[in-house]
């Protein structure tokens, strides 16, 4: 299998590891507007055991060339984007003309929503393009599915997800696992829920709750947009209560939701508040990724609760971000280029994806769900 992945930084990076690490790969293309962003990426994937080197090949683009992408996709069987959603629909439309499955890590539901409507032209070039196969959006789309399915009598999908230093610093508490800006925007977009059978939009940043995981002080979650991404729509008639929280430790959200009220992730203040963030919040090395999705509902004329667990803690080189985030997308990559997904068109994770073989690829890789 020949796959490319459009972006070097560390995701990026980190879906070539993984890419690589398959016995069917016959190359992969990490591609970079930025030839020393290449450099590194390389020496990064070099250190790793099993990475055979004469798999992997680089090469500098231009993502707003679309005969660059062009010439790029026709030489893979499946490609993963991973840099900034803006370009994603271009992405799609290239992806759709040279018959190229394509996965990105998305993260902005108008974006997604353009790609959907690009369905019947994948569907008539025979390819699969799915959105949003990061970790929140992604991995947790999957997961509710899987839990659907097997939690039948459940009527309630409570999603809470958050990426923590395992020693935090600060008064935030909170080290940097992605872009700032990508940060911000979850923090101030509308965000969308399921409430009673009604689609309502509410405020970011706002029903902190308590949070308990093993292990943990009791942590605190709150409203973020985006991490429901299409779920929303697709389980509308199925559920009655749907909603997306993103974990911190306490006291982070009163922090933020004051910087938010004085207008500092806005206009030109933004551009101070980003450079600020990058420059007093460190990059972090030794993380934990957790997540837990609760489903309720009444079974057997009884009320029921499951809940689905997974702390995953960083390995190196790998920080628990980089894993699960990445590490999903090259997944939903592999399962592409070798026909296990067979509902084509742009379609959402949990409309296309096998779960059960998702999940036996996560547990593969030491993603570890306890229920």
């Amino acid at each position: 299998m020949k796959y490319c992945v459009l972006g070097a930084g560390l995701m990026g990076k980190a879906i070539a590891y993984d890419l690589l690490q398959q016995n069917d790969t016959t190359k992969v293309l990490l591609t970079d507007n930025n030839s020393e962003e290449l450099k590194k990426a390389q020496e990064f994937l070099n250190c790793g055991d099993k990475v055979t080197s004469s798999l992997l090949q680089t090469k500098t683009f231009d993502a707003k060339n679309e005969s660059d992408i062009e010439e790029i996709f026709q030489n893979v069987d499946a490609a993963v984007a991973a840099i900034h959603y803006k370009f994603n629909p271009s992405f799609t439309k290239i992806a759709i003309k040279t018959k190229t499955h394509l996965c990105d890590l998305g993260g902005n539901s108008s974006i997604v929503d353009e790609q959907l409507k690009m369905l019947p032209e994948a569907e008539a070039a025979g390819i699969s393009i799915i959105p949003d196969c990061g970790l929140a959006p992604g991995m947790v789309a999957v997961l509710v599915k899987w839990g659907l399915e097997k939690f039948i009598w459940a009527d309630t999908v409570k999603i809470r997800v958050g990426g923590l230093p395992q020693n935090p610093t600060g008064v935030l508490k909170y080290g940097r696992l992605f872009s700032i800006e990508g940060l911000i925007n979850e923090y101030i977009e509308p965000v969308r829920v399921l409430r009673n059978g009604k689609i309502e939009t509410i405020e970011p940043l706002t029903e902190i709750e308590e949070i308990e995981f093993p292990g943990f002080d009791t942590l605190e979650a709150f409203t973020t947009s985006g991490g429901t991404s299409t779920l929303i729509e697709t389980y509308k008639n199925r559920l009655k209560n749907l909603d997306y929280k993103t974990i911190r430790y306490q006291g982070h959200c009163k922090i933020i939701r004051e910087m938010y009220d004085s207008g500092m992730f806005f206009g030109e203040k933004r551009r101070a508040t980003v450079k600020y963030l990058e420059e007093t919040i460190p990059l972090e090395k030794e993380d934990v990724t957790l997540v837990k999705i609760i489903f309720d509902g009444s079974k057997d004329g009884a009320q029921s609760q499951q809940e689905l667990i997974i702390i995953d803690k960083a390995k190196p080189p790998f920080t628990a971000m980089m894993r699960t985030t990445a590490f999903p997308a090259a997944i939903i990559s592999q399962m592409q280029a070798r026909g296990q997904i067979t509902i084509l068109g742009v379609q959402p994770q949990e409309k296309c994806i096998p779960a059960k073989l998702f999940i036996s690829e996560l547990s593969k890789r030491g993603i570890e769900i306890s229920f």
